[in-house]
């Protein structure tokens, strides 16, 4: 198949349906719109490096590293043409390229499209930039809830207290039922009774709950007991501007806005949940992703760590 005809079918596939087929050991979900776009965008740099009418399974190792040489230099310049200057590409947009080309081929390799996947020995994983991120203290957290209205509370409790993502708490509905790619149904929202969170995560398709701590379940009610009539969502917010609109509210609160607003509360929440003791695959499970990210994207050492340990024989 050549790259141009490729293109067209996997986008068209990813985005109609997941290849979940019950005997097959490995299973390919259903692409998020986001995530089609940045494959799609890697489709178009090999068709524009190689050529549309490139077979895709003769592109072999050396190719794939020539392809990543254009992708630095200005041979693909032209794809990525911003007004009238040209943007290059950094390294972590490259590794991003490197990361969906491994995805896509993989996929081909699996319906026997091409008989190896070109990317497997390169690097994709992305660089580490500036540690873990600020943290968030539940000192600070009270401060914004108290300058927000009982919606913000809602989507600041459930990013600091809860650990959701950011559109994870956008879309939480109060109640609701839903299939996950598997075709098994779940209960979503909030779990009044068990004091848990049901979520099937638009990142990663997959289901899990997680615990209602004191202080989120008094945010969850005061808002239930004021949300709007036919309200569906837990915070009823709009998904526009969501993180200007948050940066507003922490400045209102006398702080100053941090970066990745929404996902430091979050990893401020999984650092919380390492010191109180709780089992790493237990807290990792509850946010939605493995150990091992756990360790290289959210949890650090805190300062209370090194204080409790710098205090040890005063």
């Amino acid at each position: 198949m050549t790259l141009s005809a490729f293109r067209e079918f996997y986008l068209e596939r990813r985005a109609q349906h997941g290849d979940n087929a019950p005997r097959r050991h490995k299973k390919f979900p259903k692409l998020t719109a986001k995530t089609l776009r940045g494959h799609d965008m890697t489709l178009r740099y090999l068709e524009e490096h190689f050529g549309p009418g490139q077979m895709i399974d003769a592109i072999g190792s050396l190719a794939a590293d020539e392809w990543l040489v254009a992708l630095e230099g200005e041979k693909l310049a032209k794809a990525r043409k911003v007004g009238r200057n040209y943007a290059p590409l950094g390294e972590q947009s490259i590794r991003v390229h490197i990361r969906n080309a491994k995805a896509i081929l993989h996929w081909a390799r699996s319906f026997d499209l091409v008989t190896a996947n070109p990317f497997n020995d390169f690097v994709g994983t992305p660089l580490r930039v500036g540690g873990r991120g600020h943290y968030v203290s539940l000192v600070d957290f009270e401060k914004i809830v108290t300058a927000a209205s009982s919606q913000w509370r809602c989507m600041f409790g459930l990013c600091r207290l809860a650990g959701l993502r950011r559109g994870e708490a956008l879309s939480l509905p109060w109640s609701g039922q839903v299939t996950d790619p598997g075709g098994e149904r779940h209960r979503v929202g909030v779990d009044w009774e068990r004091r848990r969170l049901g979520i099937l995560s638009d990142k990663t398709r997959r289901y899990r709950e997680l615990p209602i701590c004191p202080r989120l379940y008094d945010v969850l009610l005061r808002a239930f007991d004021n949300a709007e009539d036919g309200q569906v969502t837990v915070t009823g917010l709009s998904v526009n501007n969501v993180v200007r609109d948050g940066k507003r509210l922490v400045r209102a609160a006398g702080l100053t806005p941090w970066p990745k607003l929404f996902q430091a509360m979050r990893s401020s929440c999984e650092n919380d949940l390492k010191v109180a003791g709780i089992a790493e695959p237990t807290y990792a499970s509850w946010m939605g992703h493995s150990p091992t990210v756990s360790r290289q994207h959210y949890v650090a050492p805190l300062e209370s760590e090194f204080a409790a340990v710098t205090a040890i024989g005063e």
